[in-house]
């Protein structure tokens, strides 16, 4: 196992004494380190040492320098004096030792390695705290609440100013600093204060954040039927919503922003069609891409994969999302903008194992409870405890978790099982439904792909879950009609998919609809001819070479022609008629020649 994912087991309170170690300078000792948390830090970097992240060396512990990726700024001081010293040259190391009161011959590896290891010493760095100057100490006080920088233009090293003083030059507080090692130049005008002096500064009473309590969760023993119970419905309520959400978009295809993906409005829109949480919506769509049941290309639209997962057994069906899930390369919970496939979070598929392998054969009620303790537990794996808690949701919308215990599903994604025997038979698809005398349709379970076309066609949705309803109204009857149904037709299909036959009041509203459809006709005319003499409009209908204008007779003396009016016109004198133009109040339009000029 590679040091990182050993950082990734570690908890919270051992990362702590860790990040504490290295604000101290990476190499310290127990009593160090349980003096700045607070506590006995022991017990902790031993569970570090076991890692391989924490080793002896010279009667102390050496902190494995990979923690600096994550601790970049450990309590939020900067590097050690180990490491700042580095830029001084011989002669200014040689200034810093001997105010230190250290020795001053040798090579500079020599110096560097006395400096350092007098700052190790928090009795050493506690002292020069105590005695530096007052201007100095407010200097560096401000220093320390500014991330430890300070600007102030460089000038000449160390030992050339302590050689060669002026009596002209102004003494700043930071030179005093300067020469005792307490903050080093790291640019030009660039000085930073080095981290175990910014420690001293904060006081004797100064702790490091140390949360060694574990977070309860009200665990208990889940009962196996109760949890397979729970996520087989909510497995099957989860199929049923990608069907209709990708029946949706078949119709109407989701429309994307400029910058890319569905953007926020129509996902609330889509959400609030479905009845369901905007933050489910992108856990869908996330899911159907990945397991290529739709396309984002300009638009959202369901694949020919769509087709032949319909065909599958609701199982299998749920078995290709949980599969598709585990292997998602990023967080849908945790997006907050327009929804777009990203995979720069590679390390989430491995967060959702995790997820899932923290439950064990434990069960709760509260995920936020259980969400606070596994970050607790490992909050390198996760990033943070809202992270938890959105693959909670989302492990228990997609039916991973059932009655707050992992599913047979999540067992089998946990051991590399065959995931749809896992997750089981799930009954049928509905290919009946009940029709009530409120003109609603209810479908318990999930409605085959037949049902729930002529359903969408017919009637809307009103709500979802383990039951769909689908609710009949004199509007969603006449959207059917508009589309192509006739009550005959539609009377036979619905009789077909009915248990216990239509009642009366559906058989009145579909009869009621069709008597009033289709009394008023709307159709297309581009213009019109009207004459008195119907024999000469009968003739003129009748006219082969007027075939273009698609002449209908509307009334024994109106003529609609689908041809523009100056198209009519000009077909008209050609085929020998004499026609005059009116304008849309009736009156005569004279045409005058057009004058041409330069």
């Amino acid at each position: 196992m590679s040091p990182y994912d050993q950082l990734a087991g570690l908890d919270l309170p051992t990362l702590q004494v860790l990040e504490a170690a290295l604000a101290l300078g990476g190499l310290v000792t127990e009593a160090e380190v349980s003096a700045l948390v607070g506590a006995d830090a022991m017990p902790y970097l031993q569970r570090a040492a076991d890692a391989g992240l924490v080793a002896r060396l010279r009667g102390r512990l050496a902190v494995n320098g990979i923690l600096r990726d994550v601790f970049a700024r450990p309590l939020g001081v900067g590097p050690s004096v180990g490491q700042l010293a580095a830029v001084l040259n011989v002669d200014d190391l040689k200034v810093v030792a001997s105010n230190l009161g250290l020795p001053t011959k040798g090579r500079k590896a020599d110096l560097l390695e006395a400096v350092a290891e007098f700052f190790l010493d928090t009795d050493n760095v506690n002292g020069l705290v105590k005695r530096m100057p007052k201007a100095t100490r407010s200097v560096l006080e401000e220093a320390d609440r500014d991330a430890g920088r300070i600007r102030r233009y460089g000038g000449s090293g160390i030992a050339h100013r302590s050689r060669y003083p002026s009596r002209y030059r102004q003494v700043h507080p930071l030179d005093w600093a300067e020469e005792h090692g307490l903050v080093y130049r790291v640019t030009w005008e660039d000085y930073q204060l080095a981290g175990q002096v910014a420690l001293a500064l904060r006081g004797a009473d100064y702790r490091a954040p140390f949360e060694q309590q574990e977070p309860p969760v009200a665990w208990h023993t889940p009962d196996p039927a109760a949890v397979r119970r729970d996520a087989q419905a909510q497995g099957i309520a989860v199929v049923g919503l990608l069907s209709a959400l990708l029946d949706g978009a078949g119709r109407e295809p989701l429309a994307t922003v400029k910058a890319g993906g569905v953007g926020v409005r129509e996902l609330t829109r889509t959400a609030r069609t479905l009845g369901v949480t905007v933050s489910t919506i992108r856990l869908l769509l996330a899911v159907a891409e990945e397991a290529g049941l739709a396309e984002l290309d300009g638009r959202v639209v369901p694949t020919a994969a769509y087709d032949r997962w319909l065909k599958l057994g609701l199982g299998r069906r749920l078995a290709v999302m949980l599969k598709a899930w585990r292997d998602l390369g990023y967080l849908p919970s945790s997006q907050t903008g327009p929804w777009a496939p990203d995979y720069d979070e590679a390390w989430s598929a491995r967060a959702r194992m995790a997820t899932l392998r923290a439950l064990g054969d434990r069960a709760t009620t509260d995920l936020e409870q259980v969400a606070q303790w596994m970050w607790w537990r490992q909050p390198l794996a996760f990033g943070a405890a809202t992270t938890v808690r959105g693959l909670l949701e989302e492990a228990t919308t997609l039916g991973a978790l059932g009655a707050g215990a992992i599913s047979p599903a999540s067992q089998a994604l946990l051991a590399g099982k065959d995931l749809a025997e896992a997750v089981g038979d799930l009954g049928e698809v509905a290919r009946t439904a009940r029709l009530q005398a409120d003109l609603t349709a209810v479908v318990i379970g999930t409605p085959g792909p037949e049902l729930a076309e002529l359903l969408d066609a017919v009637a809307i949705v009103e709500s979802r879950g383990t039951a769909t309803t689908w609710r009949f109204s004199p509007a969603t009857v006449r959207g059917a009609y508009d589309a192509g149904w006739t009550e005959q037709r539609l009377t036979k299909a619905l009789t077909k998919i009915a248990e216990g036959g239509l009642p009366q009041p559906l058989l009145y509203l579909l009869a009621d609809v069709a008597r009033q459809h289709g009394s008023v006709r709307v159709a297309p005319a581009a213009s019109t001819l009207v004459s008195d003499d119907t024999a000469l409009l009968a003739q003129i209908c009748a006219d082969k070479r007027l075939d273009k204008l698609n002449l209908r007779l509307l009334a024994p003396t109106v003529l609609a022609s689908q041809a523009a009016t100056a198209d009519t016109m000009a077909a008209l004198r050609k085929a020998g008629y004499a026609p005059r133009q009116q304008n849309a109040d009736g009156r005569d339009v004279i045409e005058r020649a057009r004058r041409h000029r330069a």
